[in-house]
């Protein structure tokens, strides 16, 4: 059997000076790299140290400020979608201006980043031109308050009860329980009819009565009726007249105030009202007919 002895590895005394040298040198190195990067490193503490303070302050004074126009817009029961615009525009400004303020802090030229961001604002304008006049057209609708949440509308875009008015949108609801979406541009630049706008309204209906009828009663018939309606404000005068001569028919028309959330309801009341009146009371109202004349040519 080979018999293997043990390798044995021992350095000389050179080489063992050698090694100490390499080592206490190193040291060195490193004890002037630490004296070389403590300001350095005492700096960036005091910044970091300031920009936390920035940042602590910072928000809790906007926290502050939004808990204050919260309850400023609570004291005056103002409409809830101004209140949100509102407050996530101070939100986001005031956030903007924190971030601005630890930029100036971290020794960042504030030129730079305002060239920067007004190129970002200008592309991001040109792409979404169409949004942000939406978004013009609602901050117009929310500071001109031409209508609101509740209110009856009518346009050349539709009609219906303002359920919600957004920064680039608002949503109708229609009678037969349909939502119309309108973009606010659109809004904003065309006529808008608000019929919830005043707390009452005039109601006019006509019903065409024959030339052999007598006016003086189909008259005093309809002002009955009228009377007799309970969404018909009393205390509001009670106009009724002749409107028109037609071909086959003399029109009969009737003023009276009503609430506006009544408005449909008492419409429809006193259409069926009037005619079930004319009728008990022997009124004729005519309508279009045609003859048709067979003669004989034999």
């Amino acid at each position: 059997m080979l018999y293997i002895p043990p390798l044995r590895i021992s350095l000389s005394a050179a080489e063992t000076l050698e090694a100490v040298t390499e080592s206490v040198n190193s040291a060195d190195d490193v004890n002037e790299l630490i004296h070389a990067i403590s300001p350095y490193a005492v700096r960036f503490g005091i910044t970091l140290l300031k920009i936390l303070a920035i940042y602590f302050v910072g928000s809790r004074l906007i926290r502050l400020i939004i808990t204050l126009l919260d309850r400023a817009f609570a004291r005056t029961s103002s409409d809830e979608t101004l209140h949100k615009f509102l407050r996530s525009f101070v939100h986001i400004g005031l956030y903007a201006l924190l971030v601005f303020l630890i930029a100036g802090e971290l020794g960042i030229n504030m030129g730079t980043i305002a060239a920067l961001l007004g190129s970002a604002a200008v592309a991001i304008g040109l792409a979404l031109q169409d949004d942000l006049s939406h978004f013009a057209g609602g901050v117009f609708i929310l500071l001109m308050r031409p209508f609101e949440v509740g209110q009856y509308i009518v346009c050349s875009e539709g009609e219906g009860t303002v359920q919600e008015i957004g920064l680039v949108y608002t949503r109708l609801k229609t009678p037969d329980n349909r939502v119309i979406i309108i973009p606010n541009g659109k809004l904003a630049s065309i006529t808008v009819t608000n019929n919830g706008a005043m707390p009452i309204r005039r109601m006019d209906i006509s019903c065409g009565i024959s030339y052999s009828a007598d006016i003086a009663r189909a008259k005093a018939v309809m002002e009955e009726v009228i009377r007799s309606c309970e969404t018909i404000l009393p205390e509001e005068p009670i106009t009724v007249f002749v409107d028109g001569l037609g071909d086959s028919s003399v029109t009969i028309s009737a003023w009276s105030w009503c609430r506006g959330a009544d408005y449909l309801a008492t419409r429809h009341w006193l259409l069926e009202h009037v005619k079930l009146a004319y009728d008990a009371n022997g009124i004729e109202i005519p309508f279009s007919q045609l003859d048709v004349h067979i003669r004989d040519q034999a």
